[in-house]
């Protein structure tokens, strides 16, 4: 799979973090802003960008709940090889857009949710992109989301993406932070699996 995420100015690394939330289960709930009130439904892995000053790194996470769904989930990085997961910082030439392109199977995860896990990740797909602070492992404060509300309601509803199939689908964010350096304008998802079988 590849994303690309693109922002109004170029990005700020040192004030913010960049991210795509993956609901890998199934259940078809999105990823949102109202993280205690919807007890982090939606969060299974997360893509970031991240850094310090004129750098930056991306990596992937696992959310792990507990038992308590009160409780923000751990922060689980998943250690991943140039092959599994490739960032490319600037991948426009303007500073505005950074791309990743990572195999599927990395966003099995290595630990397992409580109270019970499920066999294995669903093949439909939902998410959302945030910009929150910069803080690593949350939790967060989000300035934008792909909503029309961006750190607020109304939140963004994600299409359901069958990761076994093939597509390329570009969603645009609808809302206006006071920075543009933490205004999402895009997301462009593109799958491209090497044996396309259709979802159910």
């Amino acid at each position: 799979m590849a994303i690309h995420f693109d922002v109004q100015a170029p990005f700020n690394f040192s004030t913010y973090q960049y991210m795509v939330v993956l609901n890998t289960t199934g259940s078809g709930k999105t990823p949102s802003t109202d993280t205690l009130q919807t007890n982090w439904a939606g969060y299974s892995f997360a893509l970031i960008a991240l850094g310090n000053g004129g750098t930056s790194y991306a990596e992937p996470v696992q959310f792990v709940t507990n038992s308590n769904p009160h409780i923000p989930p751990s922060w689980l990085r998943l250690g991943t090889t140039p092959q599994q997961f490739q960032y490319n910082a600037d991948s426009n030439g303007s500073g505005t857009e950074f791309s990743l392109v990572f195999q599927r199977s990395i966003l099995k995860g290595i630990a397992s949710p409580s109270p019970s896990p499920t066999a294995s990740p669903s093949n439909l797909w939902t998410f959302n992109a945030f910009v929150t602070q910069a803080s690593n492992g949350g939790p967060w404060y989000f300035l934008d989301s792909m909503g029309a509300g961006g750190p607020i309601d109304p939140q963004f509803v994600s299409p359901t993406l069958c990761v076994t199939e093939p597509f390329d689908q570009t969603f645009y964010g609808l809302y206006t932070p006071s920075d543009p350096t933490a205004q999402i304008i895009s997301i462009e998802i593109s799958n491209n699996p090497i044996s396309p079988t259709p979802c159910p």
